[in-house]
């Protein structure tokens, strides 16, 4: 059954994690992920987006209570702290990076992190604040799984803190995210189709409707399901490249619309729901095969799915655009907007 599968995966991934991790007591990297960095000494700075590990690890520990995952996940967050700007941005791409994206993605798997093992520190909670209010003050309207992403980690933290002004931005953000839905019922990214990012967004939206029960959530949602199951797969081109998708949100989703379970086996029987093509992706999205574990039904007869996870990289390198690493310290969510405004 695929939910022992997902098991298995986020186990087997766990471990792997655990080794990427610096756990010399007292190193100046103590905590951090990315081993390019602290082991290999083949980047010069620390893309903070490997910090998301800790929700991982916290999934894990709140199913298994394990004591050395316990001691992981606080030297993670610890060292997340450490990366934040002084504008509550953080790194991705270069020292000086103040990355969108970083912010929202990585301040939400803490925020997740801080829920699911009921612990936090007083500055783990300053350095939240501090993201929150940044994503506040900016919109990713190019890139909208990055804009699902700051959404819902304001909501989750709004509800967390019961903290209004987070709420309410959290539902401005929301409507920034439905309202870039296609007619078609895709998520633009770039003005255009990607369906594995479209899952993403998708993942994200399960996410909130599972605090909120917004049925404008649902209506967006079946309308993107729609699509999937309709969609003809050898004609259709992905404008950002993806091979994969996300399946927790069809998961999710799969007894709460009425094509959901079928658009469910279509996409376990034509993609790779496992995502894990590289170690920067088992850092940002193991932990959402543990959310398809929790969000799983039933079984479906669909076509086997590898038994072990498999990585193709053994790590991302350095964004090649280096001359963005010019306007990086701006935020290149700033150029990228003023890039597809007029086209």
């Amino acid at each position: 059954m695929r939910n022992e599968l997902y098991l298995e995966w986020i186990n087997e991934g766990v471990l792997k994690l655990l080794n990427f991790q610096d756990n010399r007591e007292g190193s100046r990297t103590e905590g951090c992920f990315y081993y390019p960095y602290w082991r290999l000494r083949k980047e010069n700075y620390v893309n903070s987006r490997w910090q998301e590990a800790v929700l991982a690890l916290s999934w894990h520990f709140n199913k298994f209570n394990n004591e050395e995952v316990w001691k992981r996940i606080i030297k993670g967050i610890d060292f997340w702290c450490r990366l934040q700007h002084k504008n509550g941005s953080f790194p991705e791409y270069s020292r000086s990076d103040r990355s969108f994206s970083a912010a929202a993605f990585s301040a939400l798997a803490v925020i997740d992190s801080v829920i699911l093992i009921n612990y936090s520190k007083d500055n783990w909670l300053k350095k939240i604040h501090k993201s929150c209010s940044y994503m506040m003050k900016n919109d990713e309207e190019v890139l909208i799984n990055q804009e699902a992403a700051a959404a819902l980690a304001l909501l989750k933290f709004g509800n967390y803190t019961k903290n209004i002004p987070y709420l309410k931005e959290s539902e401005r953000k929301l409507k920034i995210v439905l309202r870039n839905q296609s007619l078609k019922g895709y998520y633009l990214e770039k003005n255009g189709f990607d369906l594995g990012y479209s899952s993403l967004t998708l993942d994200l939206l399960s996410q909130y409707y599972k605090v909120t029960n917004d049925q404008r959530i649902l209506e967006s949602a079946s309308r993107f399901i729609n699509l999937v199951l309709n969609l003809d797969l050898k004609n259709s081109r992905n404008i950002r490249n993806t091979d994969w998708v996300i399946v927790n949100g069809f998961e999710a989703f799969s007894d709460l619309i009425p094509n959901g379970k079928a658009a469910l086996k279509k996409v376990l029987n034509s993609f790779n729901v496992q995502h894990l093509g590289s170690d920067k992706n088992l850092c940002t999205d193991l932990f959402r095969l543990g959310f398809a574990y929790d969000n799983y039904k039933e079984d479906l007869i669909h076509r086997d799915l590898e038994k072990n996870i498999e990585i193709n990289k053994s790590f991302s390198a350095r964004n090649p655009k280096k001359i963005l690493n010019l306007v990086r310290p701006f935020g290149i969510h700033k150029l990228r907007k003023l890039k597809y405004k007029f086209m």
